[in-house]
């Protein structure tokens, strides 16, 4: 049965419900559940999803929202929780949220929710994807390009934000000592996924752009047009 697109749920605090995933399941949506926001924020890294549901919390979630913005800028935000104030909501709507669901709110609205958020995602096509169980980038045309865990995670971070020119720091190693030293070790990175891919024929569909970031091209896009800055940014 074809899946409806993919939901990472977060449990911010006791309050929420534990079924609410198994419902989203039923409705062939492939639902995953996550306890802490370390643990959401870890899988983002591996895996890019069409939809993230926050549920219950209070304190902080404006600021984890804008994180998971930042992370995932082509997924769906939404927040429910039952104790929310008006000005809790706009707080969480300027951080990035997208939708903030009234308490108590039935499965099938969630699902007609969820439906219509991402009928109206950007649409950009990326033939390009992951592999999870290889641990490779599979192109349209049969390319299959092994990955390390580091260059997987730069993929997924590039697969996460469709039409989206990345900022360099949004690549940095956690163990990067300044901004300098972080966009060498990106760069070098990069470097050596091409040498990697040539060696295999591949042409790889990333394209750095000057004293900026780094863009994965949608199908028949030409290099160094309609790119769009990450929002969230300063200087977005």
């Amino acid at each position: 049965m074809e899946q409806r697109g993919s939901v990472f749920v977060i449990r911010l605090d006791e309050t929420a419900g534990e079924d609410f995933a198994e419902a989203l399941r039923l409705l062939r949506w492939q639902a995953s559940v996550f306890d802490s926001s370390v643990g959401l924020l870890e899988h983002l890294q591996a895996q890019a999803a069409d939809a993230l549901v926050l549920l219950g919390g209070m304190q902080g979630v404006p600021g984890l929202i804008a994180m998971l913005r930042r992370a995932a800028p082509a997924a769906a935000v939404l927040w429910q929780a039952v104790a929310a104030s008006a000005s809790d909501r706009i707080a969480a709507l300027d951080a990035g949220a997208d939708v903030c669901t009234p308490a108590g709110m039935e499965t099938l609205e969630w699902d007609a929710l969820l439906r219509n958020l991402c009928r109206r995602a950007p649409a950009v096509a990326l033939p390009w994807r992951l592999d999870p169980h290889a641990g490779a980038l599979a192109g349209p045309a049969g390319e299959f390009l092994p990955l390390t865990v580091t260059e997987r995670a730069f993929f997924v971070r590039l697969l996460n934000a469709p039409g989206y020119c990345l900022r360099r720091e949004c690549f940095f190693p956690a163990g990067a000592r300044n901004s300098l030293d972080g966009a060498r070790r990106v760069d070098v990175l990069l470097s050596r996924l091409r040498s990697k891919a040539r060696r295999l024929n591949i042409d790889l569909p990333v394209l750095a752009v000057r004293g900026w970031g780094y863009i994965l091209l949608p199908e028949g896009a030409a290099r160094g047009q309609g790119f769009r800055a990450l929002p969230g940014y300063p200087d977005a």
